[in-house]
């Protein structure tokens, strides 16, 4: 997915107030971790930058190659 620029900049924006939102959280490391990735994998998608499940189908296409 593509969005256009001129929402990006807002979308952005609000993406790093609630990356502080969850820094001042009383969340523990592995909670707010997850919060921040998924957030930022977020925005990445909306941005043409980021494709579900991508990153498993590149470890899994390494693990089918012979001699691996």
């Amino acid at each position: 997915m593509k969005t256009q620029s001129k929402y990006l900049e807002e979308i952005n924006r609000l993406l790093a107030d609630y990356l502080l939102e969850i820094e001042k959280s009383d969340l523990k490391p592995l909670s707010a971790q997850v919060y921040q990735v998924q957030s930022k994998n977020f925005v990445r998608w909306i941005n043409g930058d980021f494709t579900p499940g991508e990153v498993k189908k590149s470890k899994k296409q390494m693990q089918d190659k012979p001699g691996k």
